[in-house]
Parts: C-alpha cells; sequence; structure tokens
C-alpha cells in the first residue's frame, strides 16, 4: 500500500491551500481599504452568486473525472482516460458557456434583483467569463488529480491567487479611480484563472498520456459523456441542495430568533457571531480534510478498479484514523482555549462562549467530509448525498420549531448542528461499514 505516496499529495495540497488562505486573506484586508464598505458588499454578493453558478459545473464534475482517470488509469487504459478527460472538458465548458451567457443577458434584470440598482449592469457582467474560465480550470485540475500529480493543480492555484492580487493591486492603482475598484476586483477573477488555465495547458502539453493532435470518436465521446454526468449528477445535487438550505438556515435564523423576544437587530447580532466569528474556527480543520479527500478519491477509485479490496480497506482506515486525530485535538483545543482564541483575535468574549459549545461539530464535520469522500469513490455516491440532503432537512426543520423556544434560543441552533452532524455521521458509518464487510465476501 503506497501510503507514503497518499501523505505525501495530502502535505503538498494542505501546504498550497494554506498558502492561497493566507494570500486570500491578505487580499481582503486590501480589498476592504481601496473598495470600501459599500463595494465589498456588491463584491460579496456578487461573488457568493458566482459560486452558486459554479455549483453546478465545479462539484460534481471534475470530481467524476478524477474518479473515472484513476479507474483507467490503474487498468494503464490510456485511450479511455483521454476520451473521459476531452468529453467532460467540451461538457463542462457547453454548461458553463450557456449559464455564463444566460447571465449576460439577463444582466440588467440581474443587477435590479441582486444589487437593488439598475445601473450596474456592468458588475454582473464581469463574473461572466470567470463562469467559463473557472470551470475550466477545475476540469483541468480534476485530471491532474486522477493521474495522481498533485504539484502542477498546486502550483497553478498558488499562481491563479498571485496573479489575481498583482493584477487587481496594479490596475486599481494605475486607474485610481474608486468606482472603478470593485469592477476591477470581479474581473482580477477571471484573470487570476486563466493565468491558472495557461500554466496547466503547459503542462498537459508535455504530458505524455495525451497526445496534442488526440481525438475521439463520436461513439465514445457520447458513452464517455453520459457516464460523467450520471456519476455527477448526485454530487452536484448535494452541493447544490447545501447551498441552498444554507442559505435559507442564515435567513431564517435571525428571524426565528425575534420571537423568542430580541430584537432584530440583537438577533442579528448573535447569528453574526456564529457565523462571522465561530465558523471561520469551525471549518479550520477542513483545511487538511479537504486536501486528504482530493487525493483519496482518486487513490481509493484506482484500488477498486484492480480489486485490491484489503488496500482499499487500510487506506479507508488510515484516513479516517487522520481525520478522527485532527478533527478530536481541533475539538480540544477549541474547548479549552476557545473563550480565549475568540477574545485575542475578535476581543469577543461571546464568540468563545458559542464556539466552546460547538466544540464537537469540527469533529464530525471533518469525519463527514472525508466518509463522504469515501463514499463517493467507492460509488455509493447516491446513497451519501440523500443521507446528507436529509439530514440538513432534519436540521433546517429543527432550527425552525426550537430557536423561538426563549430558554434555548440560539442555542438551539448550536445543539441541533451538533446533532445531526454527529446522526450524518453516524449514517455514513453504517453505510461505510456494509460496503467493506461486501468487499470482504
Amino acid at each position: 500500500m503506497k501510503i507514503p505516496n497518499l501523505v505525501f499529495s495530502t502535505i503538498i495540497l494542505f501546504l498550497s491551500n494554506l498558502i492561497v488562505r493566507v494570500l486570500g486573506f491578505i487580499y481582503k484586508i486590501f480589498l476592504s481599504k481601496v473598495i470600501g464598505e459599500a463595494g465589498l458588499g456588491v463584491y460579496h454578493i456578487l461573488f457568493n452568486f458566482l459560486m452558486i453558478c459554479l455549483a453546478l459545473t465545479t462539484t460534481g464534475i471534475p470530481t467524476t473525472l478524477s474518479c473515472l482517470v484513476a479507474n483507467k488509469k490503474a487498468l494503464n487504459d490510456k485511450h479511455s482516460s483521454n476520451v473521459f478527460f476531452i468529453s467532460t472538458l467540451y461538457v463542462a465548458f457547453f454548461i458553463s458557456l450557456v449559464i455564463s451567457l444566460f447571465i449576460g443577458f439577463n444582466s440588467s434584470y440581474l443587477s435590479i434583483k441582486l444589487l437593488k440598482h439598475n445601473n450596474l449592469t456592468l458588475f454582473i457582467l464581469a463574473i461572466c467569463p470567470a463562469i467559463v474560465v473557472i470551470t475550466i480550470s477545475n476540469v483541468l485540475r480534476g485530471y491532474y488529480y486522477g493521474l495522481k500529480d498533485v504539484v502542477v493543480p498546486a502550483i497553478g492555484q498558488l499562481l491563479e491567487q498571485l496573479s489575481r492580487i498583482i493584477f487587481v493591486f496594479l490596475i486599481i492603482m494605475y486607474v485610481n479611480n474608486k468606482s472603478m475598484n470593485c469592477y476591477i476586483a470581479l474581473l482580477g477573477i477571471s484573470i487570476g484563472e486563466a493565468v491558472n488555465i495557461l500554466f496547466i495547458s503547459a503542462c498537459l502539453y508535455r504530458n505524455s498520456n495525451l497526445h496534442n493532435n488526440y481525438t475521439i470518436k463520436i461513439k465514445d465521446f457520447y458513452s464517455a459523456s453520459i457516464e460523467t454526468i450520471k456519476m455527477s449528477i448526485p454530487i452536484t445535487c448535494n452541493r447544490m441542495s447545501n447551498i441552498l438550505l444554507h442559505s435559507i438556515s442564515s435567513m431564517i435564523v435571525p428571524s426565528r430568533l425575534v420571537l423568542c423576544g430580541l430584537s432584530y437587530s440583537q438577533a442579528l447580532g448573535m447569528y453574526g457571531v456564529i457565523s462571522g466569528m465561530v465558523m471561520p474556527f469551525i471549518f479550520l480543520p477542513f483545511t487538511l480534510g479537504s486536501a486528504l479527500v482530493v487525493n483519496l478519491i482518486p487513490s481509493i477509485s484506482q484500488e477498486m478498479s484492480l480489486g485490491r479490496y484489503k488496500i482499499v480497506i487500510k487506506k479507508v482506515n488510515y484516513a479516517l484514523l487522520l481525520t478522527f486525530f485532527v478533527g478530536a485535538i481541533s475539538s480540544l483545543f477549541f474547548y479549552i482555549l476557545g473563550d480565549k482564541l475568540c477574545l485575542i483575535i475578535f476581543d469577543n468574549a461571546l464568540a468563545g462562549t458559542y464556539l466552546k459549545a460547538m466544540f464537537l461539530v469540527p469533529l464530525f464535520m471533518s469525519l463527514n467530509q472525508t466518509l463522504s469522500g469515501i463514499l463517493h469513490s467507492i460509488r455509493k455516491e447516491v446513497t451519501s448525498s440523500i443521507i446528507t440532503i436529509t439530514t440538513m432537512l432534519i436540521q433546517l426543520i429543527l432550527i425552525y420549531f426550537l430557536i423561538p423556544i426563549p430558554s434555548i434560543n440560539i442555542y438551539a441552533y448550536i445543539y441541533t448542528v451538533t446533532i445531526v452532524s454527529f446522526f450524518t455521521c453516524l449514517l455514513h458509518i453504517i453505510v461505510l461499514v456494509k460496503a467493506l464487510k461486501a468487499f470482504k465476501h
């Protein structure tokens, strides 16, 4: 079992993700100073809208591609691997182009609905090219993850972040027009991803797995596209439902808090502390988890295609132990030092109280992230998606009915998230154990 390779790949992605997050944090500080509060509000509204649009093309499709390419690589089937890559690239490009054109043609309407102003269509148009280039970038990364080569995507992500920051900084300094700064920042998203695509494309040109004049038959293209779409739909639906349900949750929590006797400003403040101060800490372990999952899915898929079920079980155990260790350490750290941490960083004692109350959430949510990735790699993506969507709906219902109770108010949200994440973890484990038992027979 090539655990050292899995560890090396995970470390590479973890370090690149960490550097990108640090650069992103510095970039956000810069943006907050140059585009002002109103501009920052417009930027985040459009950025969140962009993420919703991209959920259709950048969640299930690249993950599916990495899975399928890993399968074919294990069988030394370069032709099928290339067919899946080329067909996925075309399909993803077509879908993203349709979405981009739809948004472009309806920019005036979206400007009124999202930004409450009909003269900001230029800002809507600025994110249209980003939909296409980010989609292509994710497909290219998915292909390399399938080949178990994480160095190229890691360098590409760093170049993307650096080029975006440099472009935005230089253009803002050159133009020196505050009203245009938000527009420049939105354009910077596309510029950064375009640099990433150029770098990965240059690496592809030198890739021995893919010839420059490679062609595929229409029949192969059709079969590969159908298989990719069929496998990616559950993962995409899972992601879309998560975005939708989280959005609904963020809207109903303040209004339900009002029913327990709080003013709306107090309710917004309570939820703002959790979403803006506590949740960034809760999601901190995900930096390692996301790096692990990206490597784990193609790695396990490869062993599955070769029928090496004992190695699959060992890799699953290894991944879960690593995730449990990181999650448990994070939970313990937040429980012991959560209040001091929030006082030092945010100067907010209430955030520390909430963080201590949610100390088990990082453990269960990290395990769910890894478990979900494992289930996707062993072709249990439909079951995993059903579990996630069902438990999210249960969480939404519980939040709706429990938050208005005066004696628990916002703690209903905290306890519900904790219990539901544990319950989701338990269901994932049950499905995984049954699947692994089947491998032994």
